[in-house]
């Protein structure tokens, strides 16, 4: 009795095993399917003004190259002052004097990683939106990599 529920709890750990590398396989699978897809949203209040702006893209780089690419590239536009940086975190925090963004790079695994950039821009009716994708698509230009905007 004691050795059939030993078994039966080895097989059931290896059922539960089995199962989670295949749902990592097909997370890794959707993630690969969505490389170089930048994802937009945009969001703004009708009473106080205040609106951000977000987008994501998947890039097959890895996070560190991601991350040091985009302080470059930040560090060269005289259009914004960065006013934070998390190394650790590989996330970078920006101002034009009139809005603030953030970007993160997160990463998924060695050689994949997900760019997420955002700005909040209080008492600017006009969406950032696509002046994020145009730099996104500067970053993956500079990076070698494919992206397009969400839909194409």
């Amino acid at each position: 009795m004691q050795r059939s529920r030993h078994m039966h709890s080895l097989l059931a750990g290896s059922v539960l095993l089995a199962l989670a590398g295949v749902a990592d396989a097909q997370a890794l699978f959707l993630a690969r399917r969505a490389v170089g897809r930048i994802e937009q949203m945009s969001q703004s209040s009708p009473t106080t003004g205040a609106a951000y702006d977000t987008a994501v893209v998947i890039v097959e780089v890895a996070p560190d190259r991601v991350f040091a690419t985009i302080k470059r590239l930040l560090a060269q536009n005289t259009e914004v002052r960065v006013t934070g940086s998390d190394d650790a975190r590989r996330s970078v925090e920006f101002t034009d004097g009139t809005q603030i963004g953030g970007i993160q790079v997160n990463p998924l695994n060695d050689q994949l990683s997900q760019l997420l950039v955002s700005t909040a821009h209080p008492g600017i009716t006009t969406s950032t939106t696509s002046k994020i994708v145009a730099r996104i698509m500067d970053v993956c230009r500079e990076l070698n990599v494919a992206c397009h905007p969400g839909g194409s």
